[in-house]
């Protein structure tokens, strides 16, 4: 018997995955080139006032995750389901908090900024250059949040490349000006944060124009009570508590290495940030794939589709992580040296610190990526717990441990724990969730589900085990014909007109109602809008497939073409 295989699924993560992974590698090696320009230009203690800016930025992300993943998560799967009223409505709540948001944290960090800078910095010796690096970031806050809210909509609508180049041309902007505004305009380490500010302007330029384009998501006056905000803030709390948590760490970590390991500890934990920052390549790529392309899964309700893409997902995690821990214990010098850290003190607590603190990169980024299936499934407490205890713990475990880099580690293990006992108590009550992504499986009496290859002989044997599955459900005869012979009309225009590598056949029975859908990589036809534009020109096939079905829909997402059939008498 044919079984469904992972081809496409892994076909569309990796039509999100790249352009995603690329996306963050342009990103986090524009940041490591910036501490590697401001290393070079000012000195180690640039790189440390940097990292003791970073509170202000993660709080600006954190901001903006309270609804905006959760926001194109729910696009996602209105995209999925065809709701093309409700996407359009969330862009533009979307659109409309992130700029008043966006202009509070402006003008608040402004009117604190004395309070703020101070409490941020507990060096005297660096704050000079971390309140000048600090000033500038809060005038980024506007368009840092509204940069972030245009890229995850363009990338849940389909165009995660045009993301990517949005990203690149930015960060070839800043390091430029980088360069030009410290080393030629004598403007120090904050001509580093001036440089970030205008990135953001030119990202959010050049990716506007994605919505100018026919068949993309449309603003909509978005109207409270259609967009869910229960659920949309539910969704987006977990994230909001990891990313604001992690301001939190930040400044706990900064307080731990410079109460028990001095200034020289300070330059260690920015080098280990900043390498933990540059793990987000990894992490943040694969996240930004399961997002959109799992929302979309979900809204289609496909179990089985999500299962192979989180797999696919630990998988490529698995692999880059083994890869990047390797370098990171084996050179640790050469990186410091890289990163600027040229006093013989400063260099050695690297060398101690950044091979410990490489098994919490691995096991943070292990843990994390379970946060959008948990998200996707309304995991509400789960998601909850792992978002705070991930970023809390090992803060404190480091604090408890006096500064000891393993105890980054032993926080995670702890988390992990957790984690694994409670998603086992969950199945213990309900037995149709696969292990950890606490999937939710239907049983396979209830769901027919193969993979295709693109000949006639493979179609012949997918109709005969679709005809098998119906009848063992108790479909008419009548039914059964008419779902064989739509199927199989629409198979056979895919395998001769469509050129596809496979395809996805799944059906389903609710109510007397079959359900079919077929999911295929070939060339893109919507035999709707062909039926509608071009009438003259029905073959028999769809002509057979209108008089016999009570609906066809149609959506080409992944760059795959996925119809769907209703047939059948809800009162059979």
């Amino acid at each position: 018997m044919q079984q469904r295989k992972p081809y496409l699924i892994s076909k569309a993560f990796n039509q999100y995955l790249w352009a995603s992974v690329f996306t963050v590698a342009a990103t986090q090696i524009a940041n490591i080139v910036d501490a590697a320009i401001v290393g070079n230009l000012i000195g180690s203690a640039g790189i440390a006032a940097v990292n003791l800016s970073k509170p202000i930025l993660q709080a600006f992300f954190a901001i903006s995750c309270l609804y905006v993943p959760a926001a194109t998560i729910l696009t996602g799967i209105a995209i999925g389901k065809g709701d093309t009223r409700r996407s359009g409505q969330l862009l533009s709540f979307s659109l409309i908090v992130s700029f008043v948001l966006g202009f509070l944290c402006l003008a608040g960090g402004m009117f604190f900024f004395g309070e703020l800078s101070h409490a941020l910095c507990p060096s005297e010796t660096l704050y000079p250059l971390a309140a000048d690096f600090m000033r500038v970031t809060i005038y980024s806050s506007l368009v840092q949040i509204l940069m972030y809210t245009v890229h995850q909509f363009v990338t849940v609508d389909g165009s995660p490349r045009l993301v990517t180049y949005s990203i690149f041309i930015g960060n070839i902007v800043n390091i430029f000006l980088d360069i030009v505004f410290i080393k030629y305009c004598n403007m120090g380490i904050a001509g580093a944060a001036w440089a970030t500010f205008t990135m953001y302007i030119v990202c959010i330029l050049t990716a506007l124009p994605h919505f100018r384009k026919k068949g993309t998501l449309r603003m909509q006056m978005p109207r409270l009570q259609d967009l869910e905000l229960g659920k949309l803030f539910g969704i987006g709390l977990p994230l909001f508590f990891s990313t604001a948590l992690l301001s939190v760490q930040y400044v706990g970590n900064n307080y731990v290495a410079s109460t028990y390991l001095g200034d020289n500890g300070l330059v260690a934990l920015g080098v280990c940030m900043q390498l933990f920052a540059f793990s987000m390549i990894i992490l943040t790529g694969t996240l930004r794939t399961i997002q959109p392309v799992g929302s979309i899964l979900r809204g289609m309700d496909d179990s089985m589709g999500m299962l192979m893409l989180m797999k696919r997902a630990y998988r490529f995690l698995g692999l880059c992580l083994a890869i990047y821990a390797a370098a990171l214990i084996l050179m640790p010098s050469q990186i410091a040296a890289l990163l600027g850290v040229n006093d013989k003190m400063g260099m050695q607590m690297v060398v101690t610190a950044l091979p410990l603190f490489t098994f919490h990169i691995v096991m943070q980024a292990l843990l994390y990526n379970l946060m959008p299936i948990f998200q996707l499934y309304d995991r509400k407490h789960l998601a909850l717990f792992l978002s705070i205890s991930q970023t809390l713990m090992p803060m404190i475990v480091f604090y408890l441990t006096r500064g000891n880099w393993l105890g980054f580690f032993f926080g995670q293990l702890i988390t992990a724990i957790v984690i694994v006992v409670w998603c086992a108590v969950l199945r213990r009550r309900d037995t149709s969730l696969t292990p950890i992504f606490l999937i939710p499986m239907k049983k396979s009496t209830q769901v027919f589900e193969t993979t295709a290859t693109a000949s006639l002989s493979s179609l012949s044997q997918t109709i005969d085990q679709l005809q098998t599955f119906l009848r063992q459900n108790g479909i008419s005869s009548r039914n059964v014909f008419h779902a064989s012979l739509c199927t199989e009309e629409f198979l056979k225009n895919i395998i001769q007109h469509g050129k596809a590598h496979a395809i996805d056949v799944g059906a389903t029975i609710a109510d007397g109602v079959i359900n079919i859908t077929l999911h295929d990589d070939g060339a893109p036809f919507n035999p709707i809008a062909f039926a509608h534009d071009i009438p003259e020109k029905i073959g028999l096939g769809l002509t057979l497939a209108q008089a016999t079905t009570q609906s066809i829909d149609y959506k080409f997402l992944f760059n795959q073409n996925m119809l769907t059939l209703k047939i059948g008498d809800p009162a059979q």
